[in-house]
């Protein structure tokens, strides 16, 4: 028999404070566990539920709290060590005059130009380009003092409206996010609150473009539960065109068709036939939207591999605080070419463990279990550990382990090492007072307890899909 279907009716919703411990104990504070008449079945115009308006309003509040945490830089500007006192750094404003998007906005596109993102994140950078330019194209020319005064306050501002800009897509991506990760969670809706409200993805929804990719894999997820594999691995190309790492769910379907092909499972919804849909589906999007790109310039599409090759060891990863330790001690420091080698080795072992995992495993794992557990290791043998990651593991986290202790633990430790990656960057600016940055050793502990949390979350998710009736989803048989 197959899995039970993710979507059931809200009457079967399975609210956290009724079947989370910590949840439980604190309701108890508070008038008891939800009863069953908070979760009315009836929808409303919209398809949403009193379930999805609640997390929509959620994900809204998000949104909200992001833009007051970024106040600081959107106020002052996002020059300077203040940026990282205030914790409001951003990729987005730093590359919008960095990578010349605010002379060429198709920069991404060109040859002579350098972009070191895939292909629909250049769009999106280039789109948002383009609007920024077009609102400044109604501000007077100069042609008076007053005009020219106005006009040089708004050159100031201009990165200002293209992260604003950036921002308004990235809140439309963080709704289709948390209604993506609400609809693959079936009878456990509210675990998508994780994903609206979490301290993590509020402090780091501003820095980077990686809302989107996270969307278009929840969409995927959703697709491969509801069956549709064909439209699953088109949204797994789409997605991999913004970020690498929505193509790891290749990986996990793969090895649930393994498994079937193996006669591991009486009866599987998830066989050969399916993953070559998803992969078909995969292959045929990455092409539709890299092709066309690679024809306008080679050079320009081939620009994030480039960088993904010869970059060195990047901030909060295992191997900058290798490099740290080394610089401190005078050991010799481990160069782009050691690093490119054992990250991908060390990545490779990883999944070669998932895939044994998944195939010798008594009970069929859930397909986002896998999926998990592969994007994690990524994560952690990868050349960098950036703040923004934690946007890849949440919503996975939402739908693979969903216990809000572990939460708990997990923002903890994610907000330190936030603060303290800001402050250890702050200290290789200069002109900063000690009593305003982190020590050394601060920083290497607080990135040595990121990693070792998120072993810890992969041992969480190990132990489901070993011990099958300590997970929370319903499982296959």
């Amino acid at each position: 028999m197959s899995a039970t279907p993710p979507h059931t009716p809200d009457g079967d919703v399975d609210a956290p404070t009724r079947s989370d411990p910590l949840l439980r104990s604190l309701s108890d504070r508070f008038g008891g566990p939800a009863g069953a008449r908070v979760l009315p079945a009836r929808r409303s115009r919209w398809g949403l539920t009193a379930v999805g308006w609640v997390l929509v309003a959620l994900t809204l509040l998000g949104v909200l709290l992001t833009l007051l945490h970024m106040g600081h830089c959107r106020a002052e500007g996002w020059g300077g060590v203040a940026v990282h006192h205030h914790g409001c750094y951003s990729d987005v404003a730093a590359l919008y005059a960095g990578r010349e998007l605010d002379s060429t906005p198709w920069a991404p596109f060109r040859g002579d130009m350098w972009f070191e993102y895939p292909v629909l994140t250049g769009l999106l950078a280039s789109v948002a380009a383009v609007v920024t330019q077009g609102v400044a194209a109604l501000f007077p020319t100069g042609e008076t003092p007053e005009q020219t005064a106005l006009l040089n306050y708004w050159g100031e501002r201009e990165s200002l409206l293209f992260w604003d800009v950036t921002f308004v897509m990235t809140a439309a991506a963080w709704v289709v996010l948390v209604l993506a990760v609400m609809r693959a969670a079936g009878r456990r809706p509210w675990d998508a609150a994780m994903v609206a409200i979490a301290p993590p993805i509020i402090l780091t929804a501003g820095i980077n473009w990686d809302m989107w990719p996270a969307a278009v894999l929840a969409l995927a997820v959703l697709a491969h539960l509801r069956g549709r594999h064909l439209t699953a691995g088109v949204l797994i190309g789409i997605g991999t065109a913004f970020k690498i790492y929505p193509l790891f769910m290749l990986g996990a379907v793969f090895v649930l068709a393994l498994r079937s092909l193996l006669g591991r499972d009486r009866e599987a919804d998830c066989g050969p036939a399916e993953f070559l849909r998803t992969l078909l589906g995969a292959v045929v999007a990455w092409s539709a939207v890299n092709v066309p790109a690679m024809l306008i310039s080679f050079q320009a599409w081939g620009q994030f591999y480039e960088f993904s090759d010869e970059r060195g060891a990047g901030n909060s990863s295992l191997w900058h605080v290798w490099t740290l330790l080394a610089d401190d001690r005078g050991w010799p420091a481990p160069d782009a070419g050691f690093i490119s080698t054992w990250s991908f080795l060390l990545f490779l072992f990883c999944c070669l463990a998932v895939l044994a995992l998944g195939v010798t495993v008594r009970t069929r794992p859930r397909m986002v279990q896998l999926l998990f557990l592969i994007v994690a290791a990524f994560i952690l043998v990868n050349k960098v550990y950036s703040p923004q990651f934690v946007i890849w593991l949440l919503p996975l986290l939402a739908l693979a382990a969903p216990r809000w202790r572990d939460l708990l633990i997990w923002t903890v430790v994610e907000v330190l090492h936030f603060w303290a990656i800001w402050m250890h960057l702050a200290a290789q600016i200069g002109d900063y007072e000690s009593q305003h940055v982190m020590g050394e050793g601060v920083f290497v502990l607080a990135v040595v307890a990121h990693m070792l949390v998120t072993v810890y979350l992969m041992g969480v998710v190990v132990r489901d899909v070993l011990r099958p009736e300590r997970d929370l989803h319903p499982r296959p048989v």
